[in-house]
């Protein structure tokens, strides 16, 4: 992967700043599949904690990784968190089939090209689909 300087920024403002830092504020995600039917909504406490642990392990993977066809499914996420001074900020993702993830909504400039990949798809993919299995 070439490192740029947004991939540099990015890596270095991780825990801080961006669509990855503070994952234990995230409170509710709602997943749609391709037709914007809803699949599932997690906003248990459970399925949060999970949740958190899977998004805050995606790694910025090079964006030549994935290249998306046509037919293969993908879901929508739309991420609720609770941002500094308690405002409510909404981010929207798009989930592809191997655990990639890409923004969808702008935020700034520097997040918008980035591809992430998370290190364990299927247990992603099982906590976007379904209930996962008590631990």
């Amino acid at each position: 992967m070439v490192l740029s300087p947004g991939k540099f920024f990015r890596s270095a403002t991780r825990g801080w700043y961006g669509p990855f830092a503070r994952p234990d504020r995230i409170v509710n995600v709602t997943v749609r599949d391709q037709d914007f039917q809803l699949v599932r909504v997690l906003d248990s406490e459970r399925d949060l904690v999970a949740f958190r642990e899977l998004w805050a392990a995606l790694i910025e993977v090079d964006r030549g990784s994935y290249i998306w066809q046509r037919e293969q499914p993908y879901y929508k996420l739309a991420i609720q968190s609770i941002g500094l001074g308690g405002r409510t900020e909404n981010a929207s993702w798009f989930y592809f089939p191997g655990g990639y993830l890409k923004l969808l909504a702008v935020v700034r400039a520097i997040w918008v090209g980035p591809l992430y990949q998370a290190p364990t798809p299927d247990a992603f993919e099982a906590l976007l689909r379904a209930d996962p299995p008590a631990p």
